[in-house]
């Protein structure tokens, strides 16, 4: 049951984090924002790259500090590196890749071994570690709020439940606002019985809230009993009775109410699927699986065969409207992309994101796969441009094109002769 009050402990920390603004680190100077955009630009890029040379050197003596005695992970490590350095001289030689230039169709009758990812797969960690299929985690959580229903905190696991199991939006919102004027009617005239009985037959009660997953439980939970009692009409009907009206239990109430406003849903987190690729196997995994689009493979091939006319329209003067319905008509296209950063020792880093992410959250999942997480440095694409931590990163990233997928070159504000990437990271790197 501590997990349920974890759960609403962290939403109201992450609340009160947001609301204290952007982060800043223990040694880092904060600057009030000036007008001059390029002056500003010019001072941060020249103490960043002198805070950054300082960090690298800090890191570097670090570094040689562990190898005095290195682990068995570091050498695995080492030795992957090397074999990334080797593959990464061969791709200079040959035809180095400047763009990833994934297929936008699947061929359902390709190994799987042809694709650059087996799928799009979830996580919860409300629940457990498993990582699976959108549709499993849903029923994982599902089964987990139900077990939970039968520990202390039925009340605040019922608000979890109504939450979570329901659609639309809108249906759920309806019922969250008739059950929140019911206990606070309560709370406000707690000495009113009227307010104490709630009836099954009632029009609002069976239109909004009746059919929602969760009801009874919160009903259960708030103290309220379903009894057969005798109406006006001296005919029995079932009712919710509210049992008891003690001022302790009031409160109870009163925070139960609270609680169903402000619980939000538990919803399955996009698990990253990170990879850590040699040059070699970036260049040879190509294809994407269904479920990065939201059309089926018939009709992706159709789009492909419109390709001619597309290039056709291309030459033709388009008016605006015209324009926007092709944009719109290219976002119900996708639904994720793969996102890879090739390093300069030659390791490719892969992630999988969803088309309405933005930067920031690359740049933030870059950030967490480095030895240093905090050194300073761009991601160069030819779709993007260049994108460091000054940019304003609200475009997502399918305003940006950068689906199905990308390919970002990562450029250190200070090489590194030692690696880019963490240890046990390294030692992930897959074979062919």
């Amino acid at each position: 049951m501590d997990k349920i009050k974890k759960f609403f402990e962290k939403k109201k920390a992450d609340t009160k984090f947001k609301l204290a603004g952007e982060g800043h680190r223990l040694n880092e100077t904060v600057q009030p924002p000036t007008v001059n955009r390029s002056i500003q630009s010019q001072a941060r890029s020249e103490a960043s790259t002198s805070a950054a040379q300082q960090q690298a050197a800090a890191a570097a003596l670090a570094r040689l500090e562990k190898k005095k005695d290195p682990t068995p992970q570091q050498r695995s490590a080492a030795i992957i590196r090397a074999q990334a350095l080797k593959e990464l001289e061969l791709e200079k030689q040959d035809a180095p890749i400047q763009e990833l230039s994934l297929s936008d169709k699947t061929q359902k009758f390709l190994p799987a071994d042809q694709f650059a990812v087996s799928g799009v797969y979830y996580k919860c960690p409300l629940v457990g570690p498993d990582v699976l299929p959108k549709k499993e985690i849903e029923n994982l959580i599902k089964e987990f709020l139900y077990q939970q229903l039968e520990c202390e905190e039925a009340g605040l696991t019922a608000c979890l439940v109504i939450h979570t199991l329901n659609k639309p939006l809108d249906k759920v919102q309806q019922c969250i606002e008739t059950l929140f004027r019911y206990l606070d009617n309560i709370v406000q005239n707690p000495t009113e019985e009227k307010y104490h009985k709630i009836r099954i037959n009632n029009k609002i009660y069976q239109e909004r809230v009746a059919q929602l997953e969760g009801v009874q439980h919160f009903l259960q939970a708030a103290g309220f009993q379903l009894k057969s009692v005798q109406n006006s009409q001296q005919e029995l009907e079932d009712v919710w009775v509210l049992l008891n009206t003690q001022p302790e239990h009031i409160e109870y109430i009163s925070n139960l109410r609270d609680s169903l406003i402000s619980a939000e849903p538990i919803r399955p987190e996009l698990d990253r699927g990170l990879q850590i690729l040699m040059p070699s196997q970036a260049a040879k995994r190509v294809e994407l699986p269904s479920d990065f689009f939201w059309l089926t493979a018939e009709e992706i091939k159709r789009e492909q065969q419109l390709k001619t006319e597309q290039a056709e329209r291309g030459l033709m003067l388009r008016t605006r409207a015209m324009r926007e319905r092709d944009e719109k008509a290219a976002s119900r296209k996708y639904r994720f992309t793969l996102i890879r950063v090739k390093f300069p020792d030659g390791p490719v880093l892969q992630g999988t994101f969803k088309v309405n992410e933005t930067m920031q959250d690359v740049r933030l999942f870059v950030s967490e796969a480095l030895q240093e997480p905090f050194v300073e440095f761009s991601l160069v694409s030819p779709a993007a441009g260049v994108t460091n931590p000054a940019d304003v990163q609200n475009p997502s990233l399918l305003d940006l094109q950068l689906c199905p997928s990308a390919l970002f070159h990562f450029a250190p504000a200070v090489p590194s002769s030692s690696g880019y990437l963490k240890d046990d990271l390294m030692i992930l790197m897959q074979s062919i």
